[in-house]
C-alpha cells in the first residue's frame, strides 16, 4: 500500500503548477555514429626502369649503295611502363671527356644525342624519374655505341687528282680560308676569301681570291669557286730582304671585331735574312675587305721599304725564336705553319679575348721531342702571344704533328686535325711534302682550368687520335699515298653552321705541282 501511495503522491504533485497539462520531457540526442574508417590509400607504384634500351648510329648521307652515318650523333631508343615524370640521360665517352647530360619528357621513347665526337665509343645510362627532382628513380643497365669516323669527299669527278675541281685557277699551296659575315664590307660580306700562294710567280706571294658569290648552302659553287686577284693583293717576298722578311709562306686572315678596328689581321710566316722563320702579323688598310695590307697608296706589300720600320706594311712579331730581341721563344729555332683558334661559331670575328690559342709548327726540340715536326702552343694574354712551357722548360707540344688546324665546334670545344709525318707508308721519292695520315683529337675547356678557354691540358692525349677518312668523288677511298699528299689545309663552316663543313687544301699525286682543291664532310 505504501508503495502505491507514494506513487500517487508523486503523480499528484506532478499535476500541480497552474492547472495546465504537463509537457513531455525532451529526450537526450542519440550519440553520433562513429566516423567511418578512411579508405586505405595504395602506395605509389614503383618507378620502373626503361626497357629495350638501344643505342645506334643515325643520320648521315648515302653514297651510292653505302650510307655513312652521322659522325656526331647517336640515337637512343627505349620503352617504358608505369609512372614517370621525365628521363635523364648521361653519356660518357671512352676518352675520359666531359660527360654529356640530357633530359627527355615523360612521353618520349627516343632521343638523339648530338654534338658527339667522331669515331668514339659512348656509354649511356638512361634513368626514369618518378618526380621532378628525380628523388625516386630507376635506371636501365648502361648501353654503349660508337660514332663512325669523319668521311670527307673530295669534289670533282673520278678517283684521281686529275679529276678534282680546282677551286681557284692559280691555286698552288698555303691554302687558308676566311668566312666573312653580313657586317663585312660590300665586297666580302657573306663570302669566303682565300689567302694562298699562287702559281706562276717569280717570288713567293701570299695573295687573295674571293668567292664568286655569296654563300648559299644549296649552291656548292658559292663556297667552292674563287676568283684570283692575280697577285695584285696581299704580301710579296721583297726582292731585297729585310732582317725579318726575306721569304713569304703560309698565312691566315683573322677578322677583328669592331672594338679592335673592324679589319683583318693577317698572320703570316716569313723567313728572315738569318734563315730562320717567324710568325708575324699585319692589319688590313681596307677594313673587312681584307685584301690591301699597305697603309699607303699601293695595294700590295712588295719592297724591303714596305716591310721596314715606318713602312706601309711594317709587321708585328707574333712568335719569335730563341735569341730574338722581340717575342723570343725559348728552345724554338723556327716558328712556322700556324693557326689561331677562336670561337667562329659564336662570331666570325675575333674579339681579342685573352685565352685565345695558336698552334704552330716547330722542329725537333732537343730533350723535348725526337720528332722532326711538332706543334707548339701559344695563348693570347690580351696583348701578346705567350708560348706555353711545361715544368721541365719544354714547349708544350703535339708531337709528330704537321699542319695542325683547330676548328671550333661550339662553346669552348674544338677539334684539331693534323698530319702524322712519322707514318711514311705511301710516300714517294721526291721533295714534295708528305704529311702522312690525317688525325683528329678534341678539346673541351671544361676538362681543366677556366671552362671558357682552351688550355693545352684540355686536349685529348694524342694516343686517342682518330684517323680521318677521305673519299674520291666517285666514292673510292684514298690510299695512303693520296691521303699523305694532302697538305696546307683549312677547315671551315662557310654558313656558320656545323651542317656544312668544307676542307680547303693543296693536293698533289706526289709528282705533279700541288693545286687548290676542296672536300666536303659527308657525315657531320
Amino acid at each position: 500500500m505504501r508503495i502505491v501511495l507514494a506513487l500517487g503522491t508523486l503523480a499528484l504533485l506532478g499535476a500541480c503548477g497552474g492547472g495546465s497539462s504537463p509537457e513531455p520531457a525532451t529526450p537526450a540526442p542519440a550519440p553520433a555514429p562513429p566516423a567511418p574508417a578512411p579508405a586505405p590509400v595504395a602506395p605509389p607504384a614503383a618507378v620502373q626502369a626503361p626497357a629495350g634500351v638501344t643505342l645506334a648510329q643515325t643520320g648521315g648521307r648515302a653514297l651510292g649503295a653505302v650510307t655513312v652515318a652521322s659522325s656526331t650523333q647517336l640515337l637512343l631508343r627505349w620503352t617504358t611502363a608505369g609512372r614517370v615524370d621525365h628521363f635523364r640521360v648521361t653519356a660518357t665517352d671512352d676518352t675520359g671527356g666531359v660527360p654529356l647530360a640530357l633530359t627527355a619528357p615523360a612521353d618520349a621513347t627516343q632521343l638523339v644525342l648530338a654534338s658527339l665526337k667522331a669515331a668514339t665509343t659512348y656509354a649511356v645510362t638512361l634513368t626514369a624519374c618518378g618526380d621532378a627532382a628525380c628523388a625516386t628513380s630507376a635506371a636501365a643497365a648502361p648501353t654503349s655505341g660508337a660514332t663512325p669516323a669523319e668521311h670527307w669527299q673530295l669534289q670533282g669527278s673520278g678517283n684521281r687528282t686529275a679529276g678534282l675541281a680546282r677551286i681557284v685557277s692559280d691555286g698552288n699551296a698555303r691554302i687558308s680560308a676566311t668566312r666573312f659575315g653580313p657586317e663585312a664590307s660590300a665586297v666580302t660580306a657573306n663570302r669566303v676569301q682565300l689567302y694562298y700562294g699562287p702559281s706562276g710567280q717569280s717570288r713567293q706571294i701570299l695573295t687573295t681570291a674571293l668567292g664568286t658569290r655569296t654563300i648559299d648552302a644549296a649552291v656548292p659553287a658559292s663556297y667552292l669557286a674563287f676568283s684570283s686577284s692575280g697577285g695584285t693583293t696581299g704580301l710579296h717576298a721583297p726582292v731585297s730582304s729585310t732582317p725579318w722578311i726575306a721569304g713569304m709562306a703560309t698565312g691566315q686572315g683573322v677578322p677583328l671585331a669592331a672594338s679592335l678596328g673592324a679589319k683583318v689581321r693577317l698572320f703570316f710566316e716569313a723567313q728572315g735574312a738569318d734563315g730562320r722563320t717567324r710568325i708575324f702579323s699585319v692589319d688590313s688598310a681596307d677594313g673587312y675587305t681584307g685584301q690591301d695590307f699597305h697603309a699607303g697608296v699601293p695595294t700590295a706589300c712588295t719592297t724591303a721599304a714596305d716591310y721596314s720600320a715606318g713602312g706601309g706594311c711594317a709587321p708585328q712579331v707574333a712568335i719569335g725564336v730563341e735569341g730574338d730581341s722581340v717575342a723570343a721563344a725559348s728552345r724554338i729555332q723556327n716558328a712556322r705553319q700556324h693557326k689561331v683558334g677562336w670561337p667562329t661559331l659564336t662570331d666570325w670575328r675575333w674579339d681579342g679575348a685573352a685565352g685565345t690559342f695558336m698552334v704552330f709548327t716547330v722542329d725537333r726540340v732537343s730533350g723535348c721531342s725526337s720528332f722532326n715536326m711538332n706543334h707548339a702552343y701559344a695563348v693570347w694574354s690580351g696583348s701578346a702571344w705567350q708560348v706555353q712551357y711545361d715544368a721541365a722548360g719544354c714547349p708544350k707540344m703535339f708531337t709528330s704533328a704537321q699542319a695542325a688546324f683547330p676548328l671550333h665546334v661550339g662553346g669552348a670545344r674544338y677539334k684539331l686535325y693534323y698530319g702524322d709525318p712519322s707514318v711514311t707508308a705511301g710516300r714517294l721519292a721526291g721533295q714534295l711534302p708528305f704529311l702522312g695520315p690525317k688525325k683528329l683529337i678534341y678539346a673541351d675547356g671544361a676538362r681543366s682550368g677556366a671552362p671558357d678557354r682552351v688550355d693545352f691540358e684540355d686536349w685529348e692525349n694524342q694516343s686517342r687520335a682518330r684517323e680521318v677518312v677521305f673519299l674520291w668523288p666517285n666514292g673510292d677511298r684514298l690510299d695512303a699515298t693520296a691521303h699523305g699528299y694532302i697538305d696546307d689545309y683549312h677547315f671551315l663552316m662557310p654558313t656558320g653552321s656545323a651542317d656544312l663543313q668544307v676542307m680547303y687544301m693543296a693536293i698533289t699525286n706526289g709528282t705533279e705541282a700541288p693545286f687548290g682543291a676542296a672536300a666536303v664532310l659527308l657525315n657531320p
